[in-house]
């Protein structure tokens, strides 16, 4: 039961992709991420690829937590069910 819990709250394999394609509907998100990639292309000319890099590395092992807290907490999830399955 904790594997079949696990796998659909954390390790959904097909969930960056339904995001992707839903976030990709919103002309809003469109629009925020081709500034986002504007803004990561200045920072990597103006710091240099290296600092840039390791920025963009910091932020995809952070972002990716954030987002799954405000996943579980959205789903109304109780802390000691999120204790329970490892996240805390």
């Amino acid at each position: 039961m904790d594997t079949i819990l696990l796998t659909l709250f954390l390790d959904n394999p097909y969930l960056p992709e339904q995001v992707c394609a839903f976030c990709s509907t919103f002309p809003e998100f469109r629009d925020a991420e081709a500034e986002y990639q504007a803004a990561e292309q200045e920072i990597e000319e103006r710091l240099g690829h290296d600092l840039a890099n390791r920025f963009d590395e910091a932020q995809s092992r952070y972002m990716p937590q954030l987002v799954q807290a405000y996943y579980l907490f959205g789903l109304g999830l109780r802390q000691e069910v999120l204790s329970a399955l490892g996240t805390r």
